[in-house]
């Protein structure tokens, strides 16, 4: 008889700190997911997720990023209660709406309707990096085209592709949850034929190149991972980055190789390997390479 998974919150009294950038530094670790609400961060993990570097992590930094924090069990028979609590609808401009099975329709039209299950709060469209990389996709043509989700999350982003024409998307993740979440979204907005979700790195999206790959991750990750990147790209295929805080350009300039790009200026060219397009939310920036 298989048990539920064990959860926590590690719950985060931020004061005058600034939470999106404790946010982005707790989702180096395995939280599955994040709230945020009056001051308070929230982050919720598996219990054989907990390890002793990230506890030593979490501790060294009090009072220089947040003011104090508790770890309480999840109880079972609320964790779902938890979010449909405090999950409300997102609308990414006129493109794409986001809501839950328990939400009405919107009234106003939008391009895609997406319905999740909200057991993350975390890559549901809240965030700043999924709503850009939302707006981002809409300018762009998925008709027919292969799409590597790499970081998967909730599986939005393929969701989304898949609403766009894409024929074929893989997305990778390393956690398992992920994975599952993933699938039962694309079940969901009836999507599942053209969608694959493979738990593991990068190494999972195999060798057949994509024309299109979303990367919704974190600084670290992308420079670590961008030749590889580039390496499963068409000719003429186009990245989409995001997980970028405001204050990390300089690092992802110097790392991915577009140093002396002016932020917030659409089209840039890019020496003659294409042209970089930046757009900033909040201090998080995403980031649209084309024509590598």
């Amino acid at each position: 008889m298989s048990m539920n998974p064990e959860y926590y919150a590690l719950r985060f009294e931020m004061g005058k700190n600034d939470s999106e950038i404790w946010l982005a530094m707790l989702s180096e670790w395995p939280f599955e997911s994040f709230h945020e609400e009056d001051k308070v961060v929230t982050g919720y993990i598996q219990l054989h997720d907990i390890r002793e570097d990230m506890m030593h992590f979490i501790t060294e930094r009090e009072s220089l990023f947040y003011v104090d924090f508790e770890m309480n069990k999840v109880p079972d028979k609320n964790w779902n209660e938890v979010w449909e609590s405090s999950f409300n609808p997102v609308a990414v401009e006129d493109y794409c709406y986001i809501m839950a099975v328990f939400h009405e329709a919107p009234k106003k039209h939008f391009k895609h309707n997406v319905i999740i299950s909200p057991k993350m709060a975390f890559g549901t469209g809240h965030h700043a990096t999924t709503y850009m990389m939302l707006k981002a996709m809409e300018g762009i043509n998925f008709e027919n085209k292969r799409v590597l989700d790499y970081g998967c999350g909730t599986g939005i982003l393929s969701v989304v592709a898949a609403m766009e024409g894409a024929t074929e998307i893989v997305g990778v993740d390393i956690q398992p949850e992920a994975i599952e979440n993933s699938y039962e979204h694309a079940t969901l907005n009836h999507v599942t034929p053209v969608c694959t979700f493979i738990e593991g790195d990068l190494s999972k999206a195999g060798s057949h190149p994509f024309d299109i790959i979303l990367a919704n991750i974190n600084t670290r990750i992308i420079i670590a991972s961008f030749d590889q990147l580039k390496s499963l790209l068409n000719d003429g295929g186009i990245i989409l980055l995001s997980g970028i805080m405001s204050d990390q350009m300089p690092e992802i300039e110097k790392g991915l190789g577009f140093s002396g790009s002016p932020l917030g200026v659409r089209g840039e060219p890019l020496g003659a390997r294409g042209k970089v397009e930046i757009q900033q939310r909040d201090d998080w920036m995403q980031i649209t390479l084309s024509t590598l």
